[in-house]
């Protein structure tokens, strides 16, 4: 990490504790991320700097946004199987701003966040996604409307997956 931990906000120390929870829980030995001046490095198997060399994989850029509101087009890069993020329909896609836990709904019994046919503008949390107790609201990030929900409540997204497509406008 080349910025010094005195000099990081209340949000970065949030965003880095929950990309070390996440790491703990997942199958991958460390992580790599870029977010601007910020290069942080996590790893709990084998040193990342030769396992980047073997692999030659490209380091991952994080969003710039607070962890507790989370705009899902902020998404500097994303894994392949987002791909179909610009379908010939015209659509956008939100994509999960990190993995974990999807929610359609604030709370059990509540409405859903949004439906097929809402109409949303940038400032509109279209879900929540949990990782280790964690939520962390998306944003729609553009006005337009709700056209597919591409996951079920309660599903397990990985970071880059499709969760909405909208028509802008």
């Amino acid at each position: 990490m080349n910025k010094p931990l005195s000099t990081l906000s209340d949000d970065e120390i949030r965003q880095i504790a929950v990309l070390v929870e996440t790491l703990e829980h997942s199958s991958f030995d460390f992580l790599q991320v870029e977010s601007g001046d910020l290069k942080l490095t996590l790893g709990k198997g084998a040193p990342p700097a030769a396992a980047f060399a073997a692999q030659g994989a490209p380091p991952v850029h994080a969003p710039q946004a607070p962890a507790a509101t989370v705009p899902a087009a902020a998404l500097v890069a994303a894994p392949e199987h987002s791909a179909a993020a610009a379908p010939a329909d015209g659509t956008v896609a939100i994509v999960a701003p990190m993995m974990g836990r999807f929610y359609a709904k604030p709370e059990p019994g509540a409405a859903a966040f949004v439906t097929v046919g809402a109409q949303v503008d940038a400032e509109t949390t279209v879900c929540l996604i949990e990782v280790m107790k964690v939520f962390t609201a998306v944003r729609a990030d553009l006005r337009g409307v709700v056209t597919e929900i591409c996951v079920r409540d309660e599903q397990f997204v990985e970071y880059g997956q499709v969760l909405f497509r909208l028509r802008a406008g």
